[in-house]
């Protein structure tokens, strides 16, 4: 259960929050010139980005519930198993009508490889050669989301070698070139020399790493270390399913108190602090709205070094410290 902040603390935030809900004020001003020339529009890495999966025939009702909340970043997957692109889409027609166009909003998808595809139902070509699949994949995800221009488009998953990765790499970077998609990432790469193999092997850097952040990965210090040092936003995801352990830890209880804000703020917080981009995807209106809180929260240097020694594989002088 997330506790309620109380009107004192809603008020004193307001402001903020509503200036966070334009997701291109927070371009980086050594990009914002050379972004807006290639037409490329990132969305605010201190505002989270709105993901949910398997909600069927719920999922053009909590897209729109979560932009009229506040939200202008969509991450989905062209994965049927998984995602409903099709349904988002519905859901961004029916904002149009609104009042909230396509330029509003800051749209993220998946090309997801064979492997995490339903074999009954994928949305390519699955006989057809890996560059194929990615285009099919491409065609669809426009298709779906109704619209001409992807703002991300990220790798699902790696293939099984970094040749292969590199293969479908090459058709992102094609799509860039085309102005179909504004920028590249990947997800559930845990893999830091992979990753930097990618990176340093591509003429499109990726822009995004998605992970899931869990203990399991040693919460991707080097990876989130050269992100940061590099210019790649770090999108975690299963940020609090995955810490249980980490929301009822003294550290955090104690920045809650002081910020009467909730756990779930505070790691939030946490995280956009430290230059990356929780992802969420609540049904609840009101953790909605806690959750585009966050970015007007703001933990001092100690609590940031104290929630940030919750993350440490006991090796505080690695690269990515307790950042």
């Amino acid at each position: 259960q997330r506790r309620r902040p109380s009107p004192r603390a809603w008020a004193a935030t307001g402001i903020a929050a509503a200036l966070a809900l334009d997701p291109f004020l927070a371009l980086e001003e050594e990009e914002d010139a050379a972004a807006a020339r290639r037409g490329v529009r990132r969305v605010a890495s201190a505002l989270p980005l709105w993901h949910r999966m398997e909600e069927g025939r719920a999922t053009p009702q909590l897209v729109v519930q979560a932009v009229r909340a506040g939200f202008r970043g969509i991450d989905t997957a062209c994965q049927p198993k998984h995602y409903r692109e099709d349904l988002v889409g519905a859901a961004l027609e029916q904002l149009a009508r609104e009042g909230v166009p396509r330029e509003q909003l800051w749209l993220q998808t998946k090309f997801t490889p064979l492997t995490g595809q339903d074999p009954n139902n994928v949305p390519y070509d699955p006989n057809a050669p890996l560059k194929l699949q990615v285009e099919q994949s491409i065609a669809k995800s426009l298709s779906n989301l109704g619209t001409k221009h992807l703002d991300s488009l990220v790798l699902h998953s790696p293939l099984p070698t970094l040749e292969e990765t590199l293969e479908a790499w090459s058709v992102f970077e094609q799509a860039v070139g085309e102005g179909t998609v504004g920028q590249l990432g990947i997800s559930n790469c845990y893999d830091a020399e992979f990753f930097k193999g990618l990176y340093n092997a591509a003429r499109v850097k990726p822009k995004v790493l998605q992970n899931r952040f869990y203990k399991d990965a040693g919460y991707d210090q080097e990876l989130r270390a050269f992100c940061l040092e590099n210019g790649v936003t770090y999108q975690s995801f299963w940020t609090l399913t995955a810490n249980p352990h980490i929301l009822r830890s003294a550290p955090v209880a104690g920045a809650a108190e002081r910020l009467n804000a909730t756990p779930q703020q505070v790691l939030f917080c946490w995280l956009i602090q430290s230059g990356h981009q929780p992802l969420t995807g609540t049904k609840s209106a009101e953790h909605m709205r806690q959750d585009l809180q966050a970015p007007s929260l703001r933990l001092t240097d100690d609590e940031m070094a104290t929630v940030g020694a919750l993350f440490c594989a006991g090796d505080s002088s690695s690269p990515g410290g307790c950042s």
